[in-house]
Parts: structure tokens; C-alpha cells; sequence
């Protein structure tokens, strides 16, 4: 890597000086031997070589009262809410951003988070920062949704949130959905099944989306479900959708003729682990959600 020219290594300087030692622009003036002029001119070349980034934190775009009435309503360990932001994008950016927060804690050294798939959680893996805590392992909890390219495919999800927390991914290279009861079972009896599989009642946290019963849904637009299922579920009084399950707004699971077809964790399995991380943006989410 090469060393940076004079110019830019003073500029680099003063810049740590201002915000790494909390200079004033006076002091620095005084202790490089320039003036305050050259030192606030510095510091914008700064900003205009990327040297230095400022943002707004996460955490300014939060609704602790509501987050604090969520909590007491529902009886939860905690509840992050962020305001929407002017694109899709940024709000998915601020909400993962402002979940890792959260989420970062219960990541300690020695545990297994299993993931499933979608925008939003994509999201927190992609903003998630490396961790003081050791051999963490991170696998998927349902078989593949959309293209292997996608960044809300199952397997992208999990290999980015591995690599960001310095973790091990176990990445489950089945579809989600097969075509028989079957064929799903030999699948179950594979080496690459038992490998993911045999970790899951070891989870310590599970990062899972919320689906809602749209066709925006991710599980929905990549064609797992037919559109006669769908309104059969929703008839059958279905709310949402974790992992390619559904269920009632009781949260009680809704049996579908896939569910044999199915390679995803049951909801059954999801309940006994300890911190359950549930992801979702969106007004039509609401009654999933709840």
C-alpha cells in the first residue's frame, strides 16, 4: 500500500488531532505551526478526500417511547423502532443499523445464530460490525429463496453476517421448497441437511424476517407459494409467514399441504430458542408483527 504524499499525511494529521486527540483548531495551529485558516482548510480536505466521514447516528432516528410502550404492552426483552426514512433504502439501512445495536449484545463468544432470509434481514447483516466475541457460528434456517446472488437470498445472508462478525457460515445449499414430500425427505437425510440442522436446537438467537401475506412477500414473489395456497392460507386465517410457515394472528402455526415439502426450521423448533429477533418494515406487516 502507498504512503500517502506530504500534503496528504498533514492533512491526515491535523485530522487526527481534531477528532481522534480533541484538539481544538487553535491548539492544533499551534502545535503543527500553521495557522487556524490552514488547519480549518485541512480539516475540510478532509471531508472531500473521505479521510474523514460524519454521520448521523442510527440511534437519532429511534422512538424510544414507543419502543418503551411495545416492550410493557407485549411483555419483550426489548423492541428497536425507527422512523421511516425518504427511500426504501435508507430506512432499511437505519433499521439495520439500529438493530445491531440491539442485537449485538446477545451475540457473545460461543454462539450459534441461525438466520433466515429477506430484505430486512439482509439489512442487519449487511450493517452488522465485527464483535469482541470468538467462535461464532451462523446458519441458515431455511433452504434457498431467490437467486444464490440476491442479497436477501438465505445463504447471501448468512455469509455476509459471518463475515462481518468475524463468525463461521453454515450455509444450507437446498431450495426451500421442493416438488415432493419425498424428495424432501431423502434431502433431510443428506449430509448438508444434518450438518445445519444438527445445530439448530443449539441456537442461541434467531434473525428472522416477518412475512406478511402480500405479494410483495420475498418467500411469495419467488414463487414458492401458488396463489390458490395463498388464498386457502388466508381463508384458514393467515397473517403471516417465518421461514416458509404460516401462521394465525395468535401466532398458533396453520398446517399447509407444502409444509411436508418444506426445508425450513418449524415454527415448533423456533419457539424453544432463547432470543427470537424479529425484522420487519412496512404498515402491512403491522398485524403480522404483532
Amino acid at each position: 500500500m502507498s504512503r500517502p504524499h506530504r500534503g496528504e499525511q498533514m492533512i491526515l494529521n491535523i485530522a487526527r488531532m481534531r477528532y481522534e486527540d480533541g484538539l481544538t483548531q487553535s491548539e492544533i495551529a499551534e502545535e503543527v505551526g500553521v495557522s487556524v485558516a490552514t488547519v480549518s482548510r485541512h480539516l475540510k480536505q478532509a471531508m472531500d478526500l473521505g479521510i474523514v466521514e460524519i454521520r448521523v447516528s442510527a440511534r437519532a432516528f429511534r422512538n424510544f417511547d414507543l419502543e418503551r410502550k411495545l416492550v410493557r404492552t407485549f411483555k419483550l426483552e426489548s423492541a428497536i423502532v425507527v422512523a421511516s426514512q425518504k427511500t426504501p433504502a435508507s430506512t432499511l439501512r437505519v433499521l439495520g443499523k439500529a438493530s445491531n445495536v440491539a442485537l449485538s449484545e446477545y451475540l457473545t463468544t460461543g454462539a450459534i445464530i441461525g438466520v433466515s432470509n429477506g430484505l430486512t434481514v439482509a439489512a442487519v447483516a449487511e450493517n452488522m460490525r465485527r464483535l469482541r466475541a470468538s467462535e461464532l457460528n451462523v446458519l441458515t434456517l431455511i433452504g434457498g429463496v431467490g437467486m444464490a446472488e440476491e442479497p436477501s437470498q438465505t445463504g447471501q445472508i448468512c455469509r455476509t453476517l459471518a463475515s462481518r462478525i468475524g463468525g463461521k457460515a453454515w450455509i444450507l445449499p437446498l431450495p426451500a421448497v421442493v416438488e415432493s414430500g419425498e424428495i424432501a425427505a431423502a434431502f433431510r437425510n443428506t449430509q448438508a441437511y444434518t450438518e445445519v440442522f444438527s445445530q439448530v436446537d443449539k441456537m442461541s438467537v434467531a434473525l428472522i424476517g416477518i412475512g406478511a401475506m402480500t405479494k410483495e412477500s420475498s418467500t411469495l414473489t419467488h414463487g414458492h407459494f401458488s396463489r390458490e395456497l395463498l388464498s386457502e392460507v388466508i381463508e384458514n386465517k393467515a397473517v403471516g409467514t417465518i421461514c416458509a410457515r404460516f401462521f394465525d394472528k395468535d401466532g398458533r402455526v396453520i398446517p399447509t399441504d407444502i409444509d411436508a415439502r418444506t426445508i425450513s426450521v418449524s415454527l415448533e423448533q423456533l419457539s424453544t430458542v432463547p432470543v427470537k429477533f424479529g425484522v420487519a418494515i412496512g404498515e402491512e406487516k403491522a398485524q403480522a408483527i404483532k
